[in-house]
């Protein structure tokens, strides 16, 4: 602003364009260009190349210029905005809000037929209040005014008499709007040209509205419209003509041979023969452990020893994180690695994860009734809810590799307990009907998914340790399971 400000308050001859231009996607671009004559140069500085704004710059303005020629001095200053909304404000950015500029719109605006009728159009209305003649002084510097007593450093009286005239003869204001196509324009001042409309002002004229409108019309929406239309229609007439198709011969198709007549018959077929197929009396051919609960202790590995563990090296870390993290874990979705990591502990995830897998206790008498399996030749399963890595160390450490004959973790299907998915893969793998297995666990809702999968299925308790209301059989430790066997 400090070019327009010296310029004004010096007087002699000042022309001021402002250029605004509209791009067909309601952006665009301002451009305030000032050109003072040698008269108006001559009373601000010995040499008009030393003018500085650096504020202009700073606030985002390209600036062109200054330009000597002829002892004059032209100044561009132009900014680029995003959306008509941003319009008004660049107006105002230089000159003041409401100084020059004010009520100013631009607004876009597309009109689309859906049927295609007509094509489609984008129209473009642009209308301000310009003020020829407004009040300089607001124009001026509070510096100045501290120091000379007003704010453009002389009265509008004293700046007319020192330059030999008046305002109307020294400042002159060209407005010019372009938009996309098609221009037009209601004011009758303005004078189009081409895709721009302009307005010519002088200080003192009155104040004045002006407006620009345009349109462009789309012929290609249009045809997409007609197409879209007609693909729709040949799909319905596609639709329709497979569904009274299907009709037809469903009508002409004597009963009892209609597909669904088949495919009920085969039902029943399969029905009758997997009922002959299956023996009356249960076969016990497989003994399905859960290995937390059964094999080793606590029941519940993540209340019970995982998160102490963890807030024991981590006393700020969130149980409910670590919850999370370790269903992610179980499911196949995280490796341990990335789970010590989410925990903090990545730097020592080695040694936390030696410390927890060690710390897995042995229900005791496990080994003994091992070999008795073993020498009942009945195959042991295992099915836990752990990733691969941790069931592998596991099975090492608890010495377990040659006692159990499959280990089924929940890392290795992406599903854990009570999901069946463990049961269907434990079944698969050792080629077993699962209504000739037994399953034990000390969870009750693992054993209701396996009871509704057809296995047979018990309560494992240890000692004195009580056992919740259920409808399963309760096994108090291994030596009564022996002693059941036979029931």
């Amino acid at each position: 602003m400090g070019l327009i400000v010296l310029l004004v308050a010096s007087a002699c001859r000042v022309d001021t364009t402002v250029d605004i231009r509209v791009d067909d996607d309601g952006s665009g671009r301002v451009a305030y260009t000032v050109v003072a004559n040698a008269d108006a140069v001559s009373l601000l500085v010995d040499d008009p190349t030393d003018l500085r704004f650096d504020d202009l710059a700073a606030a985002g303005w390209n600036l062109d210029g200054p330009i000597a020629e002829g002892g004059g001095v032209t100044i561009t200053a132009s900014k680029p905005f995003l959306s008509p909304e941003e319009l008004p404000g660049l107006l105002d950015e230089l000159i003041g809000e409401g100084v020059v500029f004010s009520n100013v719109a631009l607004e876009q605006a597309h009109d689309f037929s859906m049927l295609g009728l007509r094509p489609a159009e984008t129209s473009y209305d642009f209308v301000a209040d310009v003020d020829p003649a407004p009040d300089l002084e607001i124009l001026g510097d509070a510096v100045i005014e501290g120091l000379l007593g007003s704010s453009l450093g002389r009265s509008l009286t004293r700046v007319e008499e020192d330059a030999g005239g008046s305002f109307a003869g020294s400042l002159g204001l060209v407005v010019n709007v372009q938009l996309p196509a098609n221009v037009a324009t209601d004011s009758e001042l303005g004078e189009t040209v081409d895709n721009v409309v302009t307005w010519e002002f002088s200080y003192g004229d009155a104040p004045t509205t002006i407006d620009a409108r345009a349109s462009i019309d789309e012929i290609l929406p249009r045809v997409w419209s007609l197409v879209a239309i007609l693909a729709a229609l040949l799909f319905v007439l596609v639709v329709l003509s497979r569904l009274a198709t299907f009709v037809i011969v469903k009508l002409r198709t004597p009963k009892g041979r209609r597909r669904r007549d088949q495919r009920q018959r085969e039902k029943r077929a399969a029905t009758r023969a997997a009922e002959a197929n299956r023996p009356r009396r249960r076969l016990l051919r497989l003994l399905v452990v859960d290995v937390h609960g059964v094999l080793v202790r606590p029941t519940d590995p993540v209340d019970g020893l995982l998160i102490p563990l963890v807030t024991a090296e981590r006393p700020d870390a969130d149980p409910e994180r670590i919850r999370e993290h370790h269903r992610q874990l179980i499911l196949g979705r995280l490796s341990p690695e990335e789970f010590w990591g989410e925990c903090g502990l990545g730097p020592m995830a080695d040694e936390i994860e030696t410390r927890y897998l060690s710390s897995f206790r042995l229900v005791p008498g496990l080994h003994p009734f091992l070999d008795r399996m073993a020498t009942s030749r009945l195959p042991v399963a295992a099915v836990g809810n752990q990733p691969r890595v941790w069931g592998d160390r596991l099975r090492r450490m608890a010495s377990l590799d040659s006692a159990i004959a499959s280990w089924m973790v929940s890392g290795d299907v992406g599903s854990g307990l009570p999901e069946p998915a463990l049961f269907e893969a434990t079944r698969r793998t050792m080629s077993v009907d699962l209504y000739d297995c037994f399953y034990l666990s000390n969870n009750p809702e693992h054993l209701d998914t396996a009871k509704e999968l057809g296995m047979a299925t018990g309560l494992f308790v240890t000692g004195n340790e009580a056992a919740p209301e259920t409808e399963h059989p309760i096994v108090r430790g291994f030596e009564d399971l022996l002693r059941s066997r036979g029931s």
